[in-house]
């Protein structure tokens, strides 16, 4: 028992120097140096937040449609003799679109003129008289006329000799008739003048009636614009009113959409717009604003606008889907920073204002881009205050910087 117990004496002693010398160790090691308990400033680059001209917009989804859009119908009915234009032509307001067969219209011209040749013929006219012609010019009216004259000229001579007993009564009697005989034919030869000049003006209309017949059997586009139907072939019957083509105005055209109405105090025809469609992404068309829906959609709380957009090179086409920026003012004081000086986490933006080379965390609301590289601060920001642009992901509230600037934007936010 002794000497178990001479042994242990030795090997605590050297447990203990062990323990008493790591410690010593650890403790130097957490010992700082001096000048080691501050963090040196993070370096950042800065830039003002400053004012801009900024264009306020309302955006709107719509639908383009033609501009005029016609369907062209047979006016007559005939069989097709050809067809000019097909699918996709474009063509000019007047052009020749189709023709119908018009052998048995001009015939029924030339029996128009012809009778109307021989009403005029019984008037001795040559021409359709004017609505106030007088009928006593004709040449029946004109040879009644002549005729009780001679009758009664000749009645006044013979009542004469009758009262100077010259001649007998029967004589008397006689030219008196003839008189009377004479009179009544010029009052008949008055109203057959009338009827003729009636029937005249009802030839001529029947006249007028077959040549429009005629005309219209040789088919123009009613506008200028593009061929987007064509229904009937050469050789086929058609009857009054059937479908031959339809007629697209596409120069310009229109975009009709709904804008929400709390916008309805901004919106007013004549504003410009911009429109943009996804088979020309890079393409920008632009146009006006043509009319404004005096009422609003109860389900959807919203106005229809309609906006004609500018297209000579026809690469839109109706029945596009569009996207539309209508242009509604010029914000004089709108205030932008530049988008690296923006941090986005959770969907909450924030930026690091500097201030006395301490970096304060600030959230702030944005708006629309500006130029290439600048974007509106709607809330959370003063004019003039340094932001910065570099060093975001080192920077937390609070933390000391060393700025490098202020570095002021470029032209156009470039």
């Amino acid at each position: 028992m002794m000497r178990i117990t001479k042994l242990s004496l030795p090997l605590s002693a050297f447990l203990l120097w062990i323990a008493l010398y790591g410690c010593d160790r650890r403790t130097s090691a957490a010992k700082p140096e001096k000048g080691q308990g501050i963090d040196p400033p993070i370096p950042v680059t800065v830039t003002p937040v400053r004012t801009q001209k900024v264009q306020r917009t309302v955006e709107v989804v719509g639908t383009l449609y033609a501009n005029e859009e016609v369907t062209v119908a047979s006016q007559v009915e005939g069989r097709i003799a050809s067809t000019s234009v097909d699918m996709g032509d474009r063509v000019r307001e007047g052009q020749v679109l189709a023709s119908i067969q018009d052998t048995e219209f001009r015939f029924a011209v030339g029996q128009a003129e012809s009778s109307l040749k021989e009403t005029l013929a019984k008037l001795g006219l040559e021409r359709i008289p004017p609505f106030d012609f007088d009928v006593t010019r004709t040449s029946p009216v004109i040879k009644a006329r002549a005729e009780l004259n001679d009758a009664q000229a000749s009645w006044k001579r013979m009542k004469t000799l009758f009262e100077e007993k010259v001649i007998s009564a029967q004589e008397s009697d006689s030219a008196e008739t003839r008189y009377k005989t004479a009179l009544a034919a010029y009052k008949n030869s008055l109203e057959e003048a009338r009827a003729l000049v009636a029937l005249a003006y009802s030839k001529d209309a029947q006249l007028g009636t077959a040549r429009k017949k005629l005309r219209d059997t040789v088919i123009h586009a009613p506008l200028a614009g593009s061929i987007s139907k064509r229904f009937v072939s050469a050789g086929e019957f058609v009857k009054v009113g059937g479908v031959l083509f339809t007629v697209v105005q596409d120069h310009p055209l229109k975009l009709r959409g709904l804008v929400p109405e709390r916008y309805a105090p901004d919106i007013q025809v004549g504003q410009f717009v911009e429109v943009k469609v996804d088979p020309f992404p890079d393409k920008l068309f632009k146009g006006r604003l043509s009319r404004v829906s005096p009422s609003a959609e109860i389900a959807s709380r919203s106005f229809l606008v309609e906006g004609l957009v500018e297209n000579p090179e026809r690469h839109l086409k109706p029945g596009f889907f569009a996207r539309a920026s209508i242009l509604t003012r010029l914000d004089p004081t709108a205030l932008t920073v530049p988008q690296q000086a923006l941090a986005t986490f959770a969907g909450i933006t924030k930026v690091f204002v500097v201030d006395n080379d301490v970096a304060r965390e600030r959230v702030v609301e944005t708006g629309v881009r500006v130029g290439g590289n600048e974007v509106e601060i709607v809330r959370g920001l003063k004019p003039g205050e340094l932001v910065a642009i570099s060093g975001l992901t080192r920077l937390n509230d609070g933390m000391r910087v060393q700025v490098s600037g202020p570095v002021m934007p470029l032209k156009d936010g470039k």
